[in-house]
């Protein structure tokens, strides 16, 4: 049907179109996108982890340089022979004048490999043994440095900094300086973010904190331990500490090898683009891609599918109830568009008049058609009653026959031009009408004779084309014709008569006329041969159809099988 929307695939569509296109077009900037903002996270990144480590080791200088400063003392100490290898009493006065002059230090000794007291700075005596920690320390050719939080000799907790002496190159022991935590710690350390600031030993150990030891514990990250810890380069990263809270972890060395620093920090402080910068990012390039889609999407639609669309709706509205639509008002539609608009409207316009001319001649040829078959039947008329005046002045009865018959072919004539110049379509014709006016107007049926005649129709309404109609309705009436000569009537005294259309298939008809022989002894004879039936043969052959005809019983019986066929104009040759 005309104007009816058939299936249309979701891809096919124009918005569908372009948004494949856009992808297609905006893959390679979406790579480069990506690449570059993965470069950029990484720098981003980078920067972050070196501000966030560099702010730890700048926080934790102070305890830097005071284990620094207690190495320098020990080793310098260790690698004067005259003093490790002196007697005790010489060892223990040095020693007594060298913390004396330094209030930092609370203690320094000389401690044996074995783990015995050499000398110290204090007159009482130190037990190594009671600190498994240290005594391990001692024993290794290495610095080390290690916290005391119950010293026998100090009042306060303490940093043992020990550094490996030898004598003629053999390790002989260490040589220890112990500092007060809270002369490492300062009590005034420039405001951070970082919630907690952790040193730590090589062992795990934490050395000084920032709240406190119990605080500590619970700003540690619960998936590393110090010990994990302890050997790593610098690096930050996001763990979940042992309150419950993500946090963010920057460690640093502050002594290579010896000591480390762990800062903690909130997630949502600035040090959380170390680790939290990844999940928007990465996703930009995807933000971009739908909203570079959805501009172009609403551009199109707005300034194209939209106006599109308006202008189907006219072309259906057109095709259904052929009305010409009003020109759109939309300020915003483009040029080209407003030209298709246009041009639509004017070819509707001009369809419209083209059609009205073509209704209006087609009108007038109707009107003289029907004119011409009616002046036809007219005249065909006036042919069959100057006939009828004919045949009532003739004397001989042959003569009236033969008039009679003919006038009969020329009413029938005359009845298929009245049903074509009273049917509503001129180019079909209506096949049970046509035959059913024909058989009424039959003298053979119109109850003229002596003898009761029983006529019976089944006629289908098939619709055929003039140029079958006429030989449809001469053969038929041919056909009543022999019938009502030869006719006879059945044992009760009736000559019956019966007339049949039928369709057999889709296309092929048959005409069926059978009446009762009874006893007729001429009517085996009489339908081999006369006009009559070379009639029925030669409208049977313009039909294009096969013709039976003969005895059946106690009927005789014509059948014509024909196929209905499609106009065929005339073929003139010039």
């Amino acid at each position: 049907m005309i104007g009816a929307p058939g299936p249309r695939p979701v891809p096919s569509g124009l918005g569908a179109r372009i948004i494949g296109f856009l992808t297609v077009a905006l893959v390679p900037l979406g790579l480069v996108a990506y690449w570059q903002t993965a470069q950029l996270e990484s720098e981003t990144r980078a920067r972050s982890q070196l501000s966030v480590t560099g702010v730890t080791e700048n926080s934790a200088s102070l305890e830097r340089r005071s284990i620094l400063r207690a190495l320098g003392a020990a080793q310098a100490i260790g690698s004067t022979g005259s003093i490790v290898a002196a007697d005790v009493e010489t060892c223990n006065r040095y020693l007594m004048d060298f913390r004396e002059s330094s209030a930092t230090y609370t203690y320094v000794g000389v401690l044996m490999q074995s783990g015995a007291v050499k000398c110290g700075s204090s007159r009482q005596s130190a037990r190594v043994e009671d600190f498994p920690a240290l005594l391990e320390a001692i024993k290794h050719p290495r610095p080390s440095v290690i916290r005391v939080d119950n010293p026998s000799i100090s009042p306060e907790p303490v940093l043992v900094v020990s550094e490996p002496f030898q004598v003629n190159g053999v390790h002989q022991g260490h040589v220890a300086i112990s500092i007060p935590v809270r002369h490492v710690r300062p009590e005034n350390r420039p405001p951070s973010e970082f919630t907690d600031l952790i040193t730590f030993n090589r062992m795990g150990q934490i050395l000084t904190t920032e709240n406190g030891y119990e605080q500590a514990l619970r700003h540690l990250p619960i998936d590393a331990g110090l010990d994990d810890l302890s050997g790593a380069a610098e690096h930050s990263f996001l763990a979940m500490s042992a309150d419950g809270e993500e946090r963010i972890f920057a460690l640093a060395p502050i002594v290579p090898d010896l000591v480390w620093a762990l800062s903690a920090w909130p997630e949502d402080s600035s040090a959380a683009t170390t680790l939290g910068t990844s999940g928007f990012t990465r996703s930009l390039p995807l933000v971009m891609w739908a909203a570079s889609i959805i501009v172009a999407y609403l551009a199109v639609n707005r300034l194209v599918i939209r106006h599109i669309r308006t202008l189907r709706h006219q072309m259906r509205s057109f095709a259904r109830d052929r009305r010409v639509p009003a020109q759109s008002a939309s300020g915003d539609m483009a040029l080209e568009l407003r030209d298709m608009e246009n041009d639509f409207l004017r070819m509707a316009d001009s369809i419209m008049q083209d059609e009205a001319q073509l209704e209006n001649a087609l009108r007038e040829k109707t009107i003289l058609l029907k004119e011409v078959h009616h002046r036809v039947k007219n005249n065909l008329q006036l042919i069959s009653s100057i006939m009828n005046m004919q045949i009532r002045q003739s004397a001989n009865a042959e003569t009236k026959v033969v008039l009679q018959r003919l006038q009969e072919r020329i009413r029938g004539l005359a009845t298929i031009h009245r049903n074509l110049y009273q049917t509503g379509d001129l180019g079909h014709v209506n096949a049970a009408d046509l035959l059913g006016d024909l058989i009424g107007q039959m003298s053979i049926v119109s109850g003229k004779s002596s003898t009761p005649i029983e006529v019976t129709k089944s006629l289908e309404p098939i619709e055929v084309y003039p140029d079958q109609a006429m030989p449809i309705s001469l053969l038929t009436a041919e056909a009543l014709t022999n019938a009502g000569k030869y006719m006879g009537p059945d044992p009760d005294g009736v000559c019956r008569l019966h007339i049949a259309l039928h369709h057999e298939d889709d296309q092929a008809v048959i005409l069926e006329i059978s009446n009762s022989t009874g006893d007729s002894p001429i009517f085996e004879d009489a339908t081999r041969s006369g006009l009559g039936n070379r009639l029925i043969q030669a409208f049977s052959t313009q039909l294009g159809g096969t013709l039976h005809q003969g005895a059946e019983g106690d009927r005789y019986k014509v059948t014509v099988l024909f196929h209905l066929s499609d106009f065929k104009p005339e073929v003139v040759d010039y």
